[in-house]
């Protein structure tokens, strides 16, 4: 995925900081070129933000489709094509990441923030290929050109980005009369306090992915939460937010592909919205909106060719309104049957093709995608191009993201702390962010959970986390509330999934898939093509059988 509309801003920014960082005066040509001042590094700054956020992000929607909460390559048919532009576009953006890092030797300000962007971002790339090239990586202008870079394993490259994220720390706090640019820094605007703690952060992250792959692992997971100085409040969170822009374009991916279009958005996954709405989960109408309150017909021929495989649209499923009765009591009346029907999505797995239900199919609402909301409170009518705000979010890593950490490091990882406790706070804050901004983007027709329904969803989840009769019990619970929490941020439960086998209760796909579970990605055919030290990796290393180095559970499908 590309954000391709900041770069006309990255550009304008780049020109204005430039004119006000030189001289025009300055005559003095006996300058090294080859060795750039912190003008360099302050020019490049946007850019390397920018690169992050895309190599974070570029399979989102894959890792969701993965984790069961979306229909993206949710049926497993990868093969060495897939991700071909992936692979490329990491290395190609990341090159300003590594130009800051070559740059800034006098600036630690500016080499202390490229290097959590660059454990950040290469951490992430190696989650999602494993072994890939590092230490030889980005070198192909060096003094001696490296253009065929070596493979690293995995697991080296780790303990390199671990100790990276304290090299940054360290930088960051070093005295220097080289301030780091406000307006160069669209992420934290210079503020150098949030980066130290994003730079703990990205090191916890790796240390809680990385636990039962090191000898270490637990006992340094546990030593890092207990040093504190990670993100503990949202205020701090590492997340990108996008506007109003349409030129150039500035609105979230999702909405772009949503609602400037006939909703050419990935199918919703029918568990994750059904399980909500028995669950009467606050965040349900802040994350969808619904499209159509007409109930299909399967003895139409149209209607039967636009019902999505199986019969399985939620309204006509007799288990879905035999558990709406159980739940609120009485059968669904017509009213509730309208409401059902616009929860469009697809069962998980479901390759059955696309038909022309681009109107009817459920759309991403106000979280994170700047949407609309889509609760009983507005009527359900066809998307057309226009409506809505689309300055929406990605969250990256967040002060929600840092609670699920620790309760994991607690349950199965040895460290102390309330498990119970960060539980329920985690739920509360990821509730009240969700609301937040559907508040912000929707205003004229959102409406903020009651407190009594926040409290009851609370109370729930915590009764389930009381019965579950072990750590590892209590762990799965937990986790099945990441799931619901992960929409928008599919890295993060993909991982979560592969470390811990958690949650258990995601439904297989209604298809049997190809292969098996995604372990990894596959390699890409055109890096074997250019580099010959990727040559055994596409003919040795197989997606669903081989796991990164970190990954002890090894999911597979029991059909």
């Amino acid at each position: 995925m590309k954000l391709k509309y900041i770069s006309k801003v990255v550009i304008t920014t780049g020109l204005i900081s430039l004119l006000s960082a030189c001289d025009l005066t300055e005559l003095e040509i006996n300058k090294d070129p080859n060795s750039p001042t912190v003008a360099s590094a302050k020019l490049l700054l946007p850019t390397a933000e920018l690169a992050v956020i895309n190599a974070v992000t570029a399979v989102n929607d894959n890792a969701m489709g993965f984790s069961g909460l979306l229909s993206s390559a949710d049926n497993f048919d990868l093969n060495n094509q897939s991700y071909n532009g992936t692979w490329n576009g990491f290395y190609r953006n990341m090159n300003n990441v590594e130009a800051i890092i070559n740059a800034s030797a006098n600036s630690p300000k500016y080499l202390g923030v490229a290097q959590a962007l660059k454990a950040f971002a290469m951490g992430n790339f190696v989650d999602t290929f494993g072994d890939c090239p590092y230490s030889e990586a980005w070198k192909g202008n060096a003094e001696t050109a490296i253009t065929t870079p070596k493979f690293d394993k995995d697991s080296d490259i780790y303990e390199a980005l671990i100790k990276l994220c304290d090299e940054a720390v360290a930088n960051l706090a070093k005295p220097s009369a080289e301030a780091l640019s406000a307006s160069a820094d669209f992420m934290y605007g210079g503020n150098l306090t949030k980066w130290t703690k994003f730079a703990k952060s990205v090191k916890i992250r790796l240390l809680l992915n990385s636990r039962k792959g090191r000898s270490t692992g637990n006992a340094d997971l546990t030593a890092a939460i207990a040093a504190g100085g990670y993100i503990t409040s949202s205020a701090d969170d590492f997340t990108y937010n996008f506007s109003t822009a349409s030129s150039p374009e500035g609105r979230h991916p999702w909405f772009q592909s949503a609602y400037l279009a006939d909703n050419g958005f990935s199918y919703p996954a029918h568990q994750l919205m059904e399980e909500m709405i028995f669950n009467k989960d606050p965040r349900l109408d802040f994350y969808f909106y619904r499209q159509t309150s007409t109930v299909l017909d399967p003895s139409n021929p149209t209607d039967r060719g636009t019902i999505p495989y199986g019969g399985t649209y939620l309204v006509l499923k007799p288990a879905f309104l035999a558990k709406w009765e159980a739940t609120f009591g009485a059968a669904p009346s017509a009213a509730d049957k309208a409401y059902i029907a616009g929860f469009f999505g697809r069962d998980r797995g479901d390759n059955t093709g696309v038909p022309q239900d681009g109107a009817l199919r459920t759309a991403p609402g106000c979280y994170p995608a700047g949407g609309l909301y889509g609760g009983r409170s507005v009527a359900a009518r066809a998307l057309t191009g226009g409506r809505g705000s689309g300055n929406g979010i990605w969250p990256l890593i967040t002060s929600n993201n840092m609670k699920y950490y620790q309760i994991e490091a607690i349950l199965d990882a040895g460290a102390t702390g309330d498990a119970k406790a960060l539980f329920e706070a985690a739920i509360r804050e990821h509730i009240s962010r969700v609301s937040a901004l559907g508040l912000k983007v929707d205003a004229a027709n959102a409406v903020a959970p009651s407190t009594a329904a926040i409290d009851a969803y609370v109370a729930a989840q915590l009764s389930l986390y009381d019965a579950a009769p072990s750590n590892t019990a209590k762990l799965n619970v937990v986790l099945k509330q990441l799931w619901y929490s992960s929409w928008g941020q599919g890295m993060e439960i993909w991982n979560a999934m592969r470390r811990t086998g958690f949650p258990s209760t995601v439904n297989n796909p209604i298809i049997k898939p190809p292969r098996q579970y995604a372990l990894r990605l596959p390699y890409p055919s055109q890096e074997g093509s250019l580099n010959p030290n990727a040559t055994s990796k596409l003919t040795e290393v197989i997606f669903d059988r081989d796991p990164v180095f970190w990954d002890k559970v090894k999911t597979k499908w029991e059909f």
